[in-house]
């Protein structure tokens, strides 16, 4: 029998609007402690995206090492991969601690398989961390594959070499294609040339451990028990409302018990709109005693004689808990505080293109724009 946690999406070091969100991190793993404690949990799948950052800071650095031995500290096997988020490189520097505790660090695609497993028992868990284009190419004698008849073919190497065990996982960080996207993800990496078939993911496992996309959900046409268990905390507005969970897989008697727990959450994403005759100061009462992040959208005329105070008093009611404050008028909408993290570059390409020349963007461009931002975004040094 195997008890096995399997967590997501971490994004240590995230900020909206320089409003960090390591205290709603460190809130989820605390429950992820505990739910470890009273499920007697013996192994923790990290299914990648570590960080938000390739170079994170040291306190999300802290915090990501203090959790993780912990619970290798508490006789836990720590599985862990690498996301899009993640470089490379920054978690090879963490493979130094396999030599102390039971934390195993896989941080990029292997060319050879059987060094991509980790062995437990009668449990192998075989571990893709996420497949860059360029780590794939490099590996493969056939250039002109699409990436995923090679992420595939690398599945089924992976596959192969597991299937002699009694009980076979899957750990990836890879986006399928059909799964729902909550619209925090990097566009580049959820595009559909960067997914792959449900039908791709092999059927010799018996459950598949995913990260990538924030939203919990089971992938139903795949063969195997295959789940996005999501992110651990609604990392920006696109997630506002959405619950949030971890799974418990259980192995016995050569079969997959899958239990998602709820996690709570440190602080709630919220966004309210305040109309042009809505009475701001009630509307601000309801709201401000929250435990919350906001995001105000103020109805307004352009020549509002009022709304530099509307901007004060909402500013005041809610203190740090504003995240953003954007005014709504009838011609335009705009942010009075930068959101540059909510851009999406390739949409803006897009619409760029369409205004220039008047016609859609060409598939064989957007590829080229969204390989560029993979550059752009993930570590291109893989030595």
């Amino acid at each position: 029998m195997h008890r096995i946690l399997h967590i997501s999406d971490l994004h240590a070091g995230k900020n909206l609007n320089k409003v960090s969100r390591n205290p709603d991190l460190m809130y989820a793993l605390d429950q992820v402690s505990k739910i470890c404690k009273e499920e007697k949990v013996e192994i923790i799948l990290v299914a990648g995206d570590i960080f938000d950052k390739a170079i994170p800071d040291y306190d999300s650095e802290h915090i990501i090492l203090d959790y993780i031995t912990e619970w290798a500290g508490n006789n836990i096997h720590v599985v862990l991969i690498s996301g899009n988020h993640d470089s490379y490189d920054k978690l090879k520097t963490y493979k130094n601690l396999e030599k102390l505790t039971k934390i195993h660090i896989y941080d990029r695609p292997n060319p050879n398989v059987s060094k991509a497993i980790f062995v437990h028992g009668n449990l192998a868990i075989a571990c893709l961390p996420y497949p860059s284009e360029r780590v794939l190419t490099k590996g493969s004698e056939d250039t002109h594959r699409t990436y995923s008849h090679k992420v595939a073919e690398y599945l089924k190497a992976l596959a192969k070499h597991v299937e002699n065990y009694q009980y076979r996982i899957l750990l990836s960080h890879l986006m399928v294609e059909k799964a729902i996207i909550a619209g925090s993800e990097r566009e580049a990496s959820v595009s559909e040339f960067y997914a792959i078939r449900p039908d791709q993911i092999p059927e010799t496992f018996d459950y598949v451990a995913l990260g990538h996309l924030h939203v919990h959900q089971r992938i139903d046409s795949a063969v195997p028990q295959t789940y996005y268990s999501g992110s651990l905390y609604q990392i920006d507005f696109s997630e506002k409302d959405t619950d949030k969970f971890v799974n418990l897989v259980i192995l016995e008697n050569n079969q997959v018990k899958v239990e998602p727990i709820k996690l709570s959450l440190y602080r709630e994403l919220k966004e309210v709109r305040i109309g042009k005759n809505q009475n701001i100061y009630k509307a601000l009462e309801e709201i401000k005693d929250m435990n919350a992040l906001f995001k105000i959208i103020l109805e307004s005329d352009q020549n509002d004689p009022m709304l530099n105070s509307k901007k004060q008093q909402i500013s005041q009611a809610l203190g740090e808990k504003l995240v953003f404050l954007l005014l709504d008028f009838p011609e335009y909408t705009f942010s009075n505080i930068s959101d540059i993290e909510s851009l999406n570059i390739l949409d803006l390409y897009k619409a760029y293109y369409k205004q220039n020349y008047n016609n859609d963007l060409p598939k064989e461009l957007e590829r080229e724009v969204i390989h560029l931002l993979d550059i752009v975004h993930h570590e291109t040094d893989q030595a």
